[in-house]
């Protein structure tokens, strides 16, 4: 069967997806008027013809129609189908894909010939390649021999690992990687990339990465890592493995580390005796670089702290940006979890797919530029792309859309699946929307009806409406997370972005006798550390010292031997110093040093503070800069130490930078103030539920 490439993502379309189309929506997809998409019907209502089925047409909605074995059948024939005619975005994907794989040049001849094509249209597709993935001056053409791609081995792995999603997106790659009768649309998208891998050795990467993460790992980082793992085992099999990298003892001492070796031995244990150290070590840095949670390695508490201190730093500068107090320990929480592997990102230099960065940039236009504009004047030394941003818009964007003055906001939802289902549906949007004080839940017929009686805030549907002259979500009845984040960005413009909060909500909470007993073995957790907090902080004022900062690390130690008699000084001087290896102690935009270990050398936490009298000291900065201080700061925690407590000294390193007058209270000296400032907060914490 032969189907031009527009006829047959027409029907890759609707085989693939349980909704509706009509011809509009068709012709905004392929970005082709709606005349051409019914003449590509007419090849599409043909061949459907041939294998026994029909194209029916109902008020613009198009579906096929036929037994399910038969569209069974025929759809496993389209997905099977050897590419006849090629779209641009394919055309281009192939030629890009050649330039990585190949070793040597390559003919633009050879490469018109492959696509049917015009040397002029291939000539055009790299032009096209080089401004889509960012490689100006990266492909170098020779009159004579051919043209090839100038980049690095890690840069080509990246490529081949966009290029991959490129062909088909995350929530297709997850739907049709669940279905078990699959393998042969799975391993063709994988064959295009990838010519020497078996299905099996992924499958084993699979199941574990699955072992070792559990649920704590999100659904696009899980495949993206499996995608990883495909082009590195590609590239070790065709002989292009990475070179050791200058920070190979470093990255050993990751508990990451040993795990990437685990995988690659039991992912080639059929294919490859030795792993190079080259590729374990690429590989690590994008395990470090994975969303997951719950975790407290030694090295991941230093970078804990150091995400922490920036996600109160940008809570602060968002907020006055946007005049409006956002700070919240959810949102505090939510930052950080989000910062630590973005932070490991960056620093390996890279990169992340964000589906939703478009509509966030269109609908969320104000915030994105604040915080862009924040990290251009505030860390100008941190290079952190759009798609990092967009991230963090949506953290902000949810704490003012919770933040909000108005009352409450109404929607509708049109559903066709049963009681069960529409209230699943408007509990699932309540619980995520709080603000949605006003939720109808309706049938089709009664659509028109409604909406002339009222006018509602959104409108959200598991049916699709078609060409209606009013915007509505098209949803599952399960509600993914990504459907609910396009909910909450259009509600967020219907909201006044910069309404100062002025009132607190009270919650009634009724516990039973369990969940009581639990509430009050979590207060007197609480209460414990703040008892050992309180009784051995200090404001302790020093001269401007001198020597190293190991010496004054070491003179602020031995202030703590009046409270732990057999305190090992020197092992606790040394395990801040080890710390300092991964991320300086100097809070980037302040004057305040902030030291911090969990060691088993003391017994209770410890939070002091050290104003430096008639001067500053130089001390390495969290950005990796030099800056001078004129406060350090001295937290320290017990090595076994219970989840409340972590997020109590959570708090307070947060509570130091959560905004400018408390940062120049800090920094002033004045003991008393100080003093007082602490102990309130540290009280504060006891009356939190």
């Amino acid at each position: 069967m032969y189907l031009t490439a527009r006829s047959r993502l027409i029907l890759e379309q609707l085989l693939l997806t349980k909704t509706y189309h009509d011809v509009t929506e068709l012709a905004e997809r392929f970005e082709v008027s709606e005349r051409t998409i019914r003449r590509d019907l007419k090849e599409v209502t043909e061949l459907l013809e041939e294998n026994g089925l029909t194209l029916k047409r109902d008020k613009q909605a198009i579906s096929i129609q036929g037994s399910e074995e038969k569209i069974e059948a025929f759809k496993w024939q389209v997905l099977d189908l050897t590419y006849n005619d090629y779209t641009p975005d394919e055309r281009q994907q192939y030629i890009l894909k050649e330039l990585l794989k190949a070793t040597d040049s390559i003919k633009l001849v050879a490469l018109a010939n492959d696509l049917n094509v015009t040397v002029a249209t291939v000539s055009n597709d790299l032009s096209k390649i080089e401004n889509d993935f960012f490689l100006s001056n990266k492909i170098i053409r020779k009159p004579g021999l051919g043209i090839y791609l100038d980049i690095d081995e890690k840069s080509k792995r990246q490529l081949l690992s966009d290029l991959f999603w490129k062909r088909i997106s995350h929530s297709q790659f997850i739907q049709l990687y669940n279905q078990r009768n699959t393998n042969a649309f799975f391993e063709e998208r994988l064959d295009f990339l990838f010519e020497n891998i078996d299905i099996k050795i992924i499958e084993r990467g699979l199941s574990y990465i699955k072992e070792v993460f559990g649920p704590g790992i999100s659904d696009d980082a899980y495949f993206n890592l499996v995608i990883h793992l495909a082009v590195s085992v590609e590239r070790i099999l065709e002989s292009n493995a990475l070179p050791v990298p200058e920070n190979l003892s470093d990255l050993k001492q990751l508990p990451e580390y040993q795990i990437t070796r685990d995988l690659l031995e039991q992912t080639l244990a059929d294919v490859l005796p030795t792993i190079p150290e080259g590729e374990i070590a690429f590989l690590t840095t994008h395990i470090r670089g994975t969303k997951t949670y719950g975790v407290t390695e030694y090295y991941s508490e230093n970078e804990h702290f150091y995400a922490t201190t920036l996600a109160a730093q940008l809570i602060r500068l968002v907020s006055e940006n946007v005049e409006q107090e956002l700070y919240t320990e959810t949102l505090l929480k939510g930052l950080t979890a989000h910062l630590r592997p973005t932070l490991r990102r960056l620093q390996d230099g890279l990169s992340i797919n964000n589906p939703l960065l478009e509509t966030i940039k269109e609908d969320y236009q104000d915030l994105f530029y604040v915080i862009r504009h924040i990290f251009n004047t505030h860390y100008p030394e941190m290079t952190i792309p759009d798609e990092e941003i967009g991230f963090l818009v949506l953290h902000f964007g949810a704490a003012i859309l919770q933040n909000s003055q108005k009352a409450s906001l109404s929607g509708l939802v049109i559903c066709a699946s049963g009681i069960g289902t529409s209230k699943m549906l408007v509990t699932r949007l309540k619980k995520a929307i709080p603000q949605l004080k006003y939720l109808k839940t309706i049938s089709l017929f009664e659509l028109e009806r409604n909406l002339a009686s009222h006018d509602y805030d959104v409108i959200v549907s598991t049916i699709d409406l078609g060409k209606v002259p009013y915007r509505y979500f098209l949803v599952s009845p399960i509600l993914t997370d990504r459907e609910l984040s396009k909910i909450e960005i259009h509600l967020q413009s219907k909201i006044s972005t910069y309404a100062r909060r002025t009132t607190s909500v009270v919650n009634d909470v009724t516990l039973n006798k369990h969940e009581a007993l639990h509430f009050i073995q979590k207060q007197e957790e609480k209460l414990k550390v703040v008892h050992s907090l309180m009784k051995r902080f200090e404001v302790h004022p020093i001269n401007s010292p001198k020597g190293t900062q190991e010496d004054v690390l070491r003179a602020m130690c031995t202030n703590l031997l009046h409270y732990e008699r057999n305190l090992d000084i020197e092992a606790l001087v040394a395990s801040m110093r080890l710390r300092e290896e991964w991320s300086g102690f100097g809070v980037t935009g302040t004057q305040i040093a902030l030291f911090h270990a969990r060691t088993a050398e003391v017994d209770e936490p410890v939070f002091q503070l050290f104003p430096i009298l008639n001067g500053t000291m130089l001390i390495p900065g969290m950005d990796g800069k030099e800056i001078a201080v004129n406060t350090l700061v001295l937290l320290l925690a017990p090595e076994k130490f219970e989840t409340e407590g972590l997020d109590i000294l959570s708090q307070l390193s947060s509570m130091l930078i959560e905004n400018q007058e408390t940062i120049d209270l800090i920094e002033s000296g004045n003991t008393e103030e100080i003093s007082s400032f602490v102990i309130a907060k540290l009280l504060s914490f006891l009356n939190e539920s």
